[in-house]
């Protein structure tokens, strides 16, 4: 009787098996579907002879001509002969350095008062500065009024000969930390020019760091820049509302330089794109790979053949991903705030919890799918942020014991609202994704005048908070 039954669990196993592989190999795979529309990259549009990302990717390069020296380095990793980053002639200051003035460089300026920290080490600060001036001189050279980005996308290769070319290897290259550090020995220049009383040059790079970090907010497209640009922006707002506090009577003129976020930055839908983009190159790849494989750890002239394993189903998976950056763009239009209840969950169309079909494709769907949510609470945060930081600057001349009231009535979307509040003097913004680990953020108000003026923001929504 035992072995009967052992021989029927046997069979089952094997019968449930060739049931799975039926249904788990390229050859039942989906037909390949063309990119929907709605997911299409949009070309660039800005020529590259006026696209600044070019000369922050040769800021730290050798040559006279950063800018060339970008497209140059751009045109290598495009090309797949670049796989990893290179040490450049020109360095910035080092911050993981035990020193004070290294320190006070890396310091974060989006939670911390740096201002303060950088008037305390002024005299260290000043020596690391002048040691560094070659490539600080480059980026204020590159951050001016009027710059524009257009972060420019890999191309995709048509045939895969050698590991160089594969697009997830060389879609994560762009260099972004060399533009953090611009923007960093911008306001590091701002606060030590405020310390030595100049007050016009303080307002110049200041006005410089606002236009990098503009630029970077309204053209960045891949979710890598896009990131970054919010970083940049938390921190080029919390450096402006503290040097207001510090110089109260500049506060106007950064005020006025501190203005709402553009459309553009508030638009979900270019990293949507560009990251569905990424996930179909990254799909097609990895359906050449055997499980496990390190891409990254293969050298740029290895042979790569793509030919897809038997098991990997991807356009299938395609499919699959398609359908949730399909429900992300349909939310899209209205930004951030409205994708706040966006939680994919492929797991639900599943049968007694697991993928029958295209099981690989499947699971590595619903790991990385429900994750693509937090992106959107960090630019949701963003929004936030802007307003607060604005509001701090505006509430400067608002008697302190009417501010309450006054930001009650501040024309704004509602579920921003819910999260704003004064406290003292800052103005206090409970965020959706927390920043530094910290879920409340804190802008100072400056001391000002005494009469209440009105924040231009986001379009004022009476309705219920969605959040």
């Amino acid at each position: 009787m035992s072995l009967k039954i052992l021989g029927g669990l046997l069979l089952g196993v094997v019968t449930l098996a060739a049931a799975w592989a039926a249904f788990n190999n390229r050859l039942v795979d989906d037909a390949p579907r063309p990119v929907p529309e709605a997911l299409r990259v949009p070309a660039p549009t800005l020529p590259p002879e006026r696209n600044a990302v070019f000369a922050l990717l040769g800021l730290a390069e050798a040559g006279d001509d950063p800018h060339s020296a970008g497209l140059r380095r751009w045109a290598a990793m495009d090309a797949g002969a670049i796989t990893s980053l290179p040490a450049s002639p020109r360095k910035w200051p080092a911050s993981e350095t035990r020193q004070p003035a290294s320190k006070a460089w890396g310091c974060d300026t989006q939670t911390t008062d740096c201002v303060a920290v950088w008037m305390q080490e002024a005299d260290a600060l000043r020596a690391l500065t002048a040691a560094h001036a070659d490539i600080g001189r480059r980026c204020e050279a590159v951050a001016q009024t009027g710059m524009a980005i257009d972060e420019p996308m890999i191309t995709p290769s048509a045939e895969l000969k050698t590991a160089g070319q594969l697009y997830i290897r060389r879609a994560t290259l762009l260099p972004w930390q060399t533009t953090v550090n611009c923007l960093r020995w911008l306001h590091l220049r701002s606060a030590l020019a405020g310390q030595s009383g100049d007050r016009s040059a303080m307002l110049t790079f200041v006005k410089q760091a606002d236009a990098l970090t503009g630029a970077m907010l309204d053209g960045t497209n891949t979710l890598i820049g896009v990131n970054v640009a919010g970083a940049m922006a938390r921190r080029h707002w919390r450096v402006v509302t503290d040097l207001a506090a510090v110089y109260p009577a500049a506060a106007p003129e950064l005020r006025a330089m501190l203005r709402p976020m553009s459309a553009r930055a508030a638009d979900t839908s270019r990293w949507i794109r560009t990251e569905a983009n990424f996930g179909r190159e990254a799909v097609r790849e990895y359906a050449c790979m055997d499980l496990g494989a390190d891409a990254s750890a293969m050298s740029a002239d290895s042979p790569f053949h793509c030919e897809p394993r038997f098991w990997a189903m991807p356009n299938a998976t395609q499919h699959l991903l398609d359908k949730y950056w399909l429900q992300a763009e349909a939310k899209s239009g209205g930004g951030a705030l409205n994708m706040l209840d966006w939680e994919p969950d492929p797991s639900a169309d599943w049968a007694l919890g697991f993928p029958w079909r295209n099981s690989i494709g499947g699971t590595l769907v619903a790991v990385a799918a429900p994750g693509f949510p937090i992106y959107v609470r960090k630019q949701a945060s963003l929004m936030l942020l802007n307003e607060a930081a604005r509001l701090a600057l505006a509430a400067g001349d608002v008697e302190p014991a009417r501010r309450a009231v006054w930001l009650s009535q501040q024309p704004m979307d509602a579920r921003l609202r819910e999260r704003l509040a004064i406290d003292g003097e800052h103005v206090v913004a409970r965020l959706w994704a927390p920043v530094s680990s910290q879920d409340t953020l804190r802008y100072r108000i400056p001391s000002g005048a005494t009469s209440a003026a009105t924040v231009t923001g986001s379009n004022p929504d009476p309705s219920p908070t969605k959040s």
